[in-house]
């Protein structure tokens, strides 16, 4: 199909208001929100999202390539249910879109919040260690986290489809364990939860992964597709100290389609992913064509925080992207409205506002500006009111979340028909 001949399906009956294409999603409306301030914003290059388009373009037109996305924040993130529902939207954009489920990490194992969209059941003794600690002793890679075991008996096993905005089946699992690990080789049962429910694996056959040295990683390929994995780990050198650290876990497909990784740690800062000594080398496995920036929240509450020292660790989180991802676009999220002990709203958020739309004028990139979009300092309490926001008055509640995620989607896709204008 033409890009004219899609551009004339894309904009005929099912076209939406406000000249916004049919990819759009309908959002309801809320009083608190302007809509104004809804759309992406760029400082200093309008098409800074242009090599991103191309891609989907190809992908969309042709059939053609995968399409990575990296959304990368803190709490926001790790919740699960903003970046979840971008990855509903982009993956339903076209039937069999999903490449896979991306980038996940156990967070349950690490004895903190999971996402909803998969479940996952752990055994044995699991230490976590998290980027937000200003020292770890264990290597940590982007998913900054990490759940370590010595127990021979321990056991991860992950259930992929807890989501029903789209079906996830995988046929390549990748284990990020940037520590050197002693003792123990992960053993992998790959299967379909219709056929195996509660996860049994004894007397099955369990795969062993293919080692790769210079990144760390432990590759599995199964012989058919699954959405539900078990992860154990076999002893093999009982004289030496025996641990195994899990930094993430990429599932993966063979199918040319949408892959959408998402990175966040509660609580965590810019400064903190740059304690994460492998950040480059995952970033190398990721390949992304598009990172959303969503860090900075936490980053308004240090003491030290200025406009300045806000923009100079950005500059080197992007530096270490850049040097193995050079290609890819970026998208800053503002943060939102937030209050200081429910007392008083945070004067900083002001202050990071202006400092993401230094860094996306000096990157060539977009601005998702959030904060305007809430109403500005003091907003949160109105989102409250609404429902979005919890009594925190720094987090979403799921509604809150979703509606982020789709007007984020909106935003984009009213930039992706910008450029499928002839």
């Amino acid at each position: 199909m033409s890009r004219g001949v899609l551009l004339l399906w894309l904009t005929g009956a099912w076209m939406l208001p406000l000249g916004a294409s049919q990819l759009q999603v309908p959002v309801p409306e809320y009083f608190c929100l302007d809509r104004s301030s809804c759309s992406l914003q760029f400082p200093s290059d309008s098409a800074a999202l242009s090599d991103f388009h191309g891609k989907l373009s190809r992908l969309l037109f042709e059939g053609q390539g995968r399409v990575r996305i990296l959304h990368i924040g803190a709490s926001h993130v790790q919740a699960g249910v903003f970046s979840d529902r971008l990855r509903t939207r982009f993956v339903n954009l076209s039937p069999a879109l999903s490449a896979g489920r991306g980038l996940l990490f156990p967070y349950r194992a690490a004895q903190t919040n999971n996402p909803s969209n998969y479940e996952v059941r752990y055994a044995g003794r699991w230490t976590p260690t998290r980027n937000v600690a200003r020292s770890h002793g264990v290597r940590l890679g982007a998913s900054g986290i990490a759940v370590t075991t010595d127990d021979a008996q321990a056991s991860i096993t992950v259930f992929l489809n807890r989501s029903a905005g789209y079906a996830t089946d995988v046929n390549r699992l990748t284990l990020l364990a940037h520590d050197t690990c002693r003792g123990y080789e992960p053993r992998l049962l790959a299967f379909r939860e219709a056929e195996n429910p509660d996860a049994d694996g004894d007397g099955k056959d369990w795969l062993r992964g293919s080692y790769d040295r210079q990144r760390h990683t432990w590759t599995f390929c199964t012989e058919g597709y699954a959405d539900a994995f078990v992860l154990r780990f076999q002893p093999v050198d009982t004289a030496s100290v025996m641990h195994f650290s899990l930094t993430g876990i990429l599932a993966e497909n063979d199918s040319q389609g949408i892959e959408y990784d998402a990175i966040g740690v509660n609580g965590a800062s810019v400064r903190d992913y740059l304690r994460c000594e492998d950040f480059e080398q995952d970033m190398q496995l990721l390949q992304p064509d598009l990172v959303i920036f969503g860090i900075g929240i936490n980053d308004a509450t240090h003491a030290d925080f200025t406009r300045e020292l806000f923009c100079s660790q950005y500059d080197s989180l992007i530096c270490r992207i850049r040097a193995v991802a050079p290609d890819c676009d970026y998208i800053f999220v503002t943060n939102n409205d937030s209050y200081v002990r429910r007392m008083r709203p945070n004067p900083q958020g002001v202050t990071a506002r202006e400092a993401f739309f230094d860094l996306a004028g000096r990157y060539g990139a977009a601005v998702w500006d959030v904060f305007s979009m809430m109403g500005g300092l003091g907003s949160a309490t109105r989102w409250e009111l609404a429902g979005l926001m919890k009594p925190d008055l720094i987090h979403f509640t799921n509604p809150g979340y979703e509606l982020l995620g789709d007007l984020l989607f909106n935003a984009i896709m009213e930039d992706y028909y910008r450029y499928l204008q002839p």
